[in-house]
């Protein structure tokens, strides 16, 4: 294992309120929840609607392959009116690991479906060390990225 790997694991042993199981070859696997409005990670912005998610798990090794496989991923919000339940224009997203707070790494844009499904498969750099991870999946809005609509280890 390389040394980000061990340190990663150790610091994602460490972090409160997650919920972490080591496997072989894996670094972290951790569950994920949806963004309740006005809550940044680090330098990554809140989603500017509340949002829920049926159920979504991520990990990531110490090779840098990012896994995420969130299931129901929509607007929980009764603002948005015929919209709620729904992605509403979110048609991609992308996922990143955050360290410190700030975005080490992130995929390309990937699809997210209509009910909300999306599966995130990508080797990403990750630095040397990494303190407070934070797996993040976020919008991709109007061709650019945006604030984060699930998380793990936040």
């Amino acid at each position: 294992m390389r040394p980000f790997g061990r340190f990663l694991l150790g610091v994602m042993l460490c972090t409160a309120g997650l919920s972490v199981s080591a496997h072989a070859g894996d670094v972290v696997t951790a569950e994920f929840r949806a963004c309740p409005t006005g809550t940044a990670i680090g330098d990554v912005p809140s989603c500017g609607k509340i949002w829920k998610l049926k159920s979504g798990k991520g990990s990531v090794d110490a090779n840098g392959t990012l896994k995420i496989s969130l299931k129901g991923l929509v607007l929980n919000d009764e603002s948005v009116g015929e919209f709620n339940g729904t992605p509403d224009g979110v048609g991609h997203v992308v996922g990143a690991v955050l360290c410190s707070g700030m975005v080490a790494a992130q995929t390309e844009w990937v699809a997210l479906a209509k009910n909300g499904d999306v599966k995130v498969k990508a080797k990403l750099e990750l630095p040397a060390s990494c303190i407070a991870p934070t797996l993040v999946v976020r919008e991709v809005w109007e061709g650019k990225v945006g604030g984060w609509l699930a998380a793990a280890g936040y």
